[in-house]
């Protein structure tokens, strides 16, 4: 014992160093923190030292593979971005060519293929789906109209589906107040004779009158002009008064059985004309800008999938389903030839057409962060890239080939507007578009030929204030209740939820009142998932946890569609940790320290940052 005191107390020092050492290296395999300032900092040393995208005029220059923009002088350099050793770079630096140029065979090889730039006939296409029904103006219900109870002496029609003309029988009823209505009107009709007028017994009894109220009591009790004229040119009094159909159709209701008696106001058939008949299509209110009433419909059903029927717009129903954010659109559809059939499901097309819009196919187009690009054929494999704004998306060509195959949009090529950049003539590559992409930034001609990319894009940018801020709101209620979690805080969840709740329902509110359609629509949805579990008691940990790996997952969604991308790496961060076990296992945090929910404190570092925001 006093030996080991004795080495410890003539050692001390390098023993205190080796324990540092020793944690340093803890600290840096361990903590991410650690490595990421450890990182900066060399980094920072590299810069100091001289390295960048700045050329010489002399002497030897070496670059980074992975990183052409990064070059220097001396030898034995590392790039700060990579620490690749850099290479010697032939030659010097070069400048940045003005094109990009490729050989015959590099373009047959790549399977580059141009086309000029033309306006062609286009249209916006909605696929849906929608239910048929009947035109409710052709639709019949025969009711009885007479006092009291009537029976059904005889019926006609023994079947639904039956087919009916106009003016065709259906039933016979038994009424005694009927007869005595008859009666009634012959007996006004024989005293209107001329004979008995002049008569001084008849002349104080007004007939005429009296024979217009009884025509009118037979008229409310059911019978038709023709029924009446024959019982004032017979002046028979009939048991038994028809029931006829009054249009031509289908029997779609039979109410009642012969021998069963009527009350006055019963439904007794119900008769449809199926020559035309009505679609609702249903449509989501983010879509509705291109639909408008006379809008042609194309539809299919599944019994004849080789067939459509044409159709427009008629109504557009002024309520939004607050169940499936969509709204029923109404659609006249002739059905001359009976094919169709009320209850059926349809697969429908609606088109609002552009006759003459400036477009390339989508292929044409590069997405490039806040840019869009196409890769315009200067000359002879000759490339050049070019900054292009556009306005509608997602367009079909009218007069599409006849061999491209009909559906609803499969394989049919689709075109982008093109509002800036390009004019009619141009060249454009519509194939490869990719690959000359890829070259031209390994060459700088992109970074050559496009302007600087401007300062960071803060979310207000993109969404405007107001909605910026809802959107920074509903992710403080998001951040709080991560941070219950990570504590292990499982009785504050319902709370928060509550809280997350109120917060996504005022971003709802302000989307809608700022025409955010897609926004809206996508924030509803996200508003649904949080309401379920907030009216949800929490049965355990492991269900909080679950719920909250639902909740990221559809909030990270909503973020990368709008905006989100503009917050990461600065106010917003995203882990993942691969010993959730409840099938979810990221989360989103307001810094790049890890504070795992799905564990608690039993592991409340354990995670990866990752680099990129995504579900």
């Amino acid at each position: 014992m006093n030996k080991l005191y004795l080495i410890l107390r003539r050692h001390w020092r390098k023993l205190l160093v080796l324990l540092l050492l020793i944690a340093v290296g803890v600290a840096y395999s361990v903590s991410p923190m650690v490595r990421d300032r450890s990182h900066q900092a060399w980094h920072a040393a590299i810069a100091w030292a001289g390295f960048g995208a700045e050329g010489v005029d002399s002497g030897k220059v070496f670059w980074c593979p992975m990183h052409p923009q990064i070059k220097s002088n001396k030898e034995n350099a590392v790039c700060p971005i990579c620490n690749m050793a850099l290479v010697e770079l032939e030659g010097g630096i070069v400048e940045a060519p003005e094109h990009l140029t490729l050989t015959t065979q590099q373009i047959q090889q790549s399977g580059v293929v141009s086309q000029p730039v033309i306006r062609r006939s286009l249209y916006r296409q909605i696929d849906t789906t929608g239910r048929i029904s009947y035109d409710e103006r052709n639709l019949a219900k025969i009711t009885s109209w007479i006092n009291g109870k009537s029976r059904i002496e005889k019926l006609h029609i023994t079947f639904m589906g039956q087919k009916v003309n106009k003016g065709q029988p259906l039933a016979e009823l038994y009424s005694p107040d009927l007869i005595v209505a008859q009666q009634e009107f012959t007996t006004a009709l024989s005293s209107g004779t001329s004979e008995q007028l002049t008569s001084s017994r008849f002349r104080g009894l007004n007939s005429p009158r009296l024979l217009e109220a009884a025509r009118d009591k037979l008229r409310f009790q059911g019978l038709s002009k023709e029924q009446i004229d024959e019982l004032a040119r017979s002046q028979e009094v009939k048991e038994q008064i028809p029931i006829v159909a009054p249009i031509s159709g289908t029997v779609i209701r039979r109410h009642v059985q012969e021998g069963e008696y009527v009350a006055e106001g019963d439904v007794l058939f119900e008769i449809a004309d199926l020559s035309t008949l009505w679609l609702y299509a249903d449509v989501f209110e983010n879509e509705l800008p291109l639909v408008k009433v006379g809008t042609p419909v194309e539809l299919s059903v599944a019994n004849l999938p080789s067939e459509t029927f044409a159709g427009e717009v008629a109504f557009i129903d002024p309520m939004v389903d607050p169940a499936t954010r969509s709204v029923a659109v109404r659609v006249n559809v002739d059905n001359e030839a009976g094919k169709l059939l009320p209850g059926m499901f349809a697969r429908v097309k609606l088109r609002e057409s552009f006759p003459s819009l400036l477009a390339v196919p989508e292929n044409a187009v590069l997405w490039s962060g806040q840019r869009s690009v196409a890769i315009l054929k200067s000359g002879e494999g000759k490339f050049q890239p070019v900054e292009i704004e556009t306005g509608k998306h997602w367009l079909y060509e009218v007069d599409a080939p006849a061999t491209q195959p009909i559906g609803f949009g499969e394989g049919i090529v689709r075109f982008h507007e093109v509002t800036h950049g390009l004019k009619p003539g141009d060249q454009v590559v519509t194939a490869g578009a990719f690959l000359l992409n890829a070259e031209s930034q390994f060459q700088s001609v992109l970074a050559k030929m496009l302007p600087p990319q401007s300062e960071r894009v803060e979310l207000e940018d993109v969404l405007g204030e107001r909605l910026a801020k809802r959107v920074r709101t509903l992710l403080d209620s998001y951040f709080t209740l991560s941070k219950h979690l990570a504590a292990d805080n499982i009785d504050a969840v319902p709370s928060a939820l509550k809280s997350l709740k109120q917060s996504t329902e005022q971003l709802v509110s302000a989307a809608q009142e700022t025409n955010a359609d897609e926004l809206t629509a996508d924030a509803n949805d996200f508003l649904s998932l949080v309401s379920t579990f907030a009216a949800n008691p929490i049965t355990d940990a492991k269900d909080a946890r679950t719920r909250f790996g639902r909740v990221s997952h559809e909030l990270t969604q909503l973020l990368e569609s709008h905006g989100g991308k503009t917050l990461f790496g600065n106010d917003l961060y995203q882990f993942e940790c691969g010993m959730s076990g409840i099938g979810y296992e990221r989360w989103l945090w307001w810094s790049p320290e890890i504070h795992n929910p799905y564990m608690g404190q039993k592991m409340l570092s354990c995670g990866t940052k990752l680099d990129v925001l995504e579900p």
